[in-house]
């Protein structure tokens, strides 16, 4: 039947040309139609052997099973991909059941051909069983007498051999006498009566429309009205035989009449308005009988040839007169589509080449109409989702309705149609956004209509659905990189990026919610569409409020927070959950942006809510959180609570005093206050109860001290308004706060195994003692900065003999010190740390205080050191080993 078809379009696309009949093509066209001929009286064959097997099953029920059993291999049925019907052969005879051939007698078994090498010889061996079998005198006479009287009437009208009448009426009687001739055969000889009836069919379309558009015999309108009547007719004669090869060949006439006889300066109003009287009688025959190859017959013969029409004499001034058949056309096939759905079967399908072709090639058509038109291509988009949202809801109802359809099989026929007009209707509105509006309003549309495909797919268990769902948010995403043109984004932008992120988590969500419809290459993609859809989200509200308009961003982070919370508590969810877990380290990077102070504009209003609202849902929601998240949750709240109290006093210090001395420390005190809080923890929740979480925040906050530490080193501690004094002064003491806490918040760690097996031990002592030293010397060289007047930078302080003659003696105090601890503890590390300490005071003496011979600083340095070192000697010897 494919073959059929392919070959009936060819006919009626070459047959469009102007110069068919002085082309070589006309020369092979009683052979193409010879084959078709062969293919229905094939189909003819076929129908009447199905009909004689029925009426033997009928007669002996009783011995239907053993009937079955006698039927030859080479007649078992083969389903027809189109309409369900049985093919058996005709030429092999019947074996009884108990006669089996030996080995000897059994046929190779033949190698299985791919598919088109099989097509192909079946089509050969079909047109050489037409020719072989039957009477192929009459066949090919019905095809000669077809196109004569084609030629007849072209060539009389050319010479004017006979008059306009006189022909006409001859044409229309040969056709009458044909169909009278075979429908009295059609009990004695059905496949010669079928072949007659539809050479006379053709016949009369040929003569109406000669009549009416070759010789001017026949107005439009009368034209019309009788082939109206030929199309009734000729369908009433096919229903009533139960023929759909007579309805082919009939309704193959129709559609090839004009192009044969076309002379290109005719109406195409007369033609759209004759292809859509020969459609509405395909309509009709498919309320009564299921014949695709009808359907697609008429299909591709009436948009094939509008748009061979179309490209060659289609101007913007016949859109009014060709939008119409063109909408008319495409309802007509559509509402074909529908009753082939409906039609009662044990395994309901889809005319899959009408519901997915129909709007493929209507949509092209219609494109070329409206090329022109601004918001064309948008409207007719929208109108195409319109007709299929419209249907899908009747086809919803009927589907489900036990008392609209006859059986369960119709039901599900609409249901899967319903499902087919839901995905077509969507893809025509995501069309239609981009020929209408811009590309934001494209990323937002398909973004969330991505997520409906992904959520349509998982409910159907249908993979290209959410395939489709997760293109559409590809694209989506492609459409909002190209809107973005700077480093900001406007409001359009910022609703498209938050669509976006919505379409990757409702997408997570229905990915999570359908376990058993996913696929298992499919398990990830729950996590990855909800990261996807997470990093839009946010990504988003950064890009467009990041830079300047901090209390705006904190509010969206807030709302965020509680939308992460009213899902937690009214799904199980997880993903809201972890998004609510990370609330606050989506908050540090605004907290810790070296711009507008966190209190700045309405930020003395966002963050104390922004926090109230973060603590609030981490004490309600813990609960149903996992170990891990809510270590990292806290772990995250305790960082965002340094640095925004880190900020903010450096801040005020600074607008207060206008020195960076006081801001400086401030925010080290800032920083020790909340190490204190993590290492003693005053309140039960959150501090007590989860002190492990806040001491691993304590590390991070340590490590930045630490940092801060070496930074301050390098500025004079300057006190201003106050005067200065050595220790006591705002950085001095600053630095000597965050070494003691740093070693209090060790210990704690250790205590608590904040760090799992991993100690701080003795390293806190070491830590302490080379800290200290470092401390100490910071002191003197700021002392020897405001009370000597010697320039604080490294150079001047290292040329300076105050400095160096300073440095010795605190070296040899601080060496004695070492060296007297190690005494009291019996400890020779301590003792050797201090010896090699002097040892270095003693080098120094020799390699850089020599240098300044004759000063006041050179002679102190040396008396100074050497009287140090005969204490040591006398109070502080070398102890004893540990195991003495």
């Amino acid at each position: 039947m494919r073959i059929f078809l392919v070959i009936l379009t060819f006919i009626a696309l070459a047959g469009a040309a102007d110069t068919f009949w002085r082309s070589p093509v006309i020369l092979v066209l009683p052979v193409l139609c010879i084959v078709c001929l062969a293919l229905v009286s094939r189909i003819s064959s076929l129908e009447r052997r199905l009909r004689e097997l029925e009426g033997r099953a009928a007669a002996e029920p009783k011995s239907a099973a053993r009937t079955r059993m006698d039927v030859p291999a080479s007649a078992a049925p083969a389903a027809d991909g189109a309409e369900g019907e049985f093919v058996f052969s005709e030429e092999a005879p019947a074996r009884p059941v108990s006669a089996r051939p030996s080995p000897a007698e059994r046929p190779a078994p033949k190698a299985a051909l791919p598919g088109f090498e099989a097509r192909v010889q079946e089509g050969f061996r079909t047109v050489w069983d037409w020719f072989a079998g039957g009477n192929p005198v009459v066949k090919v006479g019905i095809v000669v007498l077809f196109f004569g009287v084609s030629f007849l009437l072209k060539y009389a009208a050319d010479h004017s051999l006979v008059s306009v009448e006189m022909r006409m009426s001859g044409a229309g009687l040969l056709g009458i006498a044909l169909l009278a001739l075979g429908w009295r055969l059609r009990r004695a000889n059905p496949v010669y009566a079928l072949l007659v009836q539809g050479g006379g069919v053709g016949v009369l379309y040929l003569t109406i429309f000669a009549a009416a558009r070759f010789v001017g015999m026949l107005p439009p309108v009368a034209a019309l009205a009788l082939m109206t009547g030929v199309v009734i007719f000729s369908g009433i004669l096919a229903v009533s035989q139960d023929s759909m090869s007579l309805a082919l060949f009939g309704a193959t006439g129709g559609f090839l009449a004009p192009v044969l006889l076309s002379t290109g300066q005719g109406s195409h109003v007369h033609l759209f308005a004759y292809y859509a009287l020969l459609n509405l009688g395909v309509l009709g025959i498919a309320l009564r009988r299921i014949w695709r190859p009808l359907n697609l017959l008429g299909f591709a013969f009436t948009f094939g040839i509008g748009a061979v029409w179309g490209s060659r004499y289609y101007a913007p001034e016949y859109f009014a007169t060709t939008e119409p058949f063109l909408i008319l056309f495409f309802v007509m096939y559509g509402f074909v589509s529908i009753l082939f759905a409906r039609a009662p079967r044990e395994n309901p399908r889809l005319d899959s080449a009408l519901v997915f072709g129909l709007p493929l090639a209507a949509f092209a058509l219609q494109m070329g109409l409206v090329r022109d038109t601004e918001m064309g291509g948008a409207f007719s988009c929208l109108g195409l989702a319109a007709w299929y949202v419209l249907t899908l809801a009747v086809l919803r109802k009927r589907g489900v309705s036990p008392e609209a359809v006859s059986g369960e099989g119709q039901a599900r026929g609409l249901r899967l149609l319903g499902e087919a007009h839901l995905a077509l209707g969507i893809i025509f509105v995501s069309l239609a956004v981009p020929m209408a509006l811009d590309a934001t309003w494209t990323a937002s549309t398909w973004a969330l209509e991505g997520a409906g495909m992904v959520w349509l797919g998982l409910r159907q268990k249908r993979i290209v659905t959410r395939v489709f769902g997760l293109l559409l948010q590809l694209g989506a995403a492609a459409a909002f990189a190209a809107s973005v043109s700077g480093h900001t984004l406007d409001n359009g932008q910022l609703l498209a990026g938050l669509f976006l992120g919505a379409g990757g988590l409702v997408s997570a969500w229905c990915w999570w919610s359908f376990p058993g419809a996913r696929l298992r290459h499919e398990e990830p993609l729950s996590l990855a569409a909800g990261l996807w859809g997470a990093a839009w989200w946010y990504g988003t509200l950064y890009a467009r409020f990041g830079r300047h308009d901090h209390p705006e961003l904190l509010a969206a982070l807030t709302a965020s927070l509680g939308v992460w919370f009213l899902l937690q508590r009214r799904t199980r969810w997880p993903l809201p959950g972890h998004l609510a877990a990370a609330a606050a380290a989506l908050m540090i990077p605004l907290a810790l942006d070296w711009g507008p102070h966190p209190l700045a504009g309405m930020g003395w209003l966002a963050w104390p809510v922004a926090l109230i609202a973060l603590f609030a849902a981490m004490r309600v929601l813990e609960d149903g959180w996992p170990p891990l998240g809510r270590s990292l949750a806290h772990t995250s709240a305790g960082l965002l609570v340094a640095a925004l109290a880190a900020r903010e006093a450096h801040w005020q210090a600074f607008s207060v005093l206008r020195i960076g001395n006081w801001a400086d420390a401030s925010s080290g005190a800032a920083g020790v206050l909340i190490l204190l809080a993590a290492v003693f923890g005053p309140l039960d929740w959150p501090l007590r109860r989860h002190r492990v979480a806040y001491l691993r925040a304590g590390g991070v906050l340590a490590a930045i001290l630490c940092l801060w530490w070496v930074g301050v080193s390098f500025t004079r501690a300057d006190p201003y308004p106050l005067s200065y004094l050595p220790v006591i002064n705002p950085l001095d003491l600053a630095q000597a706060m965050v070494l003691a806490v740093l070693a209090l918040w060790a210990r704690a760690a250790d205590r608590e195994e904040a760090f799992g097996s991993w100690r701080f031990g003795s390293r806190v002592s070491v830590f302490l003692a080379l800290a200290g030293f470092a401390w100490m010397n910071l002191v003197l060289a700021r002392a020897v900065n405001y009370l000597a007047g010697v320039r604080y930078s490294t150079e001047a302080l290292f040329r300076s003999d105050i400095m160096q003659a300073s440095c010795s003696v605190l070296w040899s105090l601080a060496a004695l010190g070492a060296m007297l601890l190690g005494r009291r503890r019996a400890s020779r590390r301590a003792w050797l740390a201090g010896a090699g300490l002097l040892g270095v005071v003693v080098v120094k003496l020799f390699l850089v205080d020599l240098d300044g011979r004759g000063t006041v600083a050179r002679i102190v340095s040396f008396l100074g050191v050497g009287l140090l070192m005969l204490v040591v000697g006398y109070f502080c010897p070398l102890p004893p080993k540990e195991e003495k």
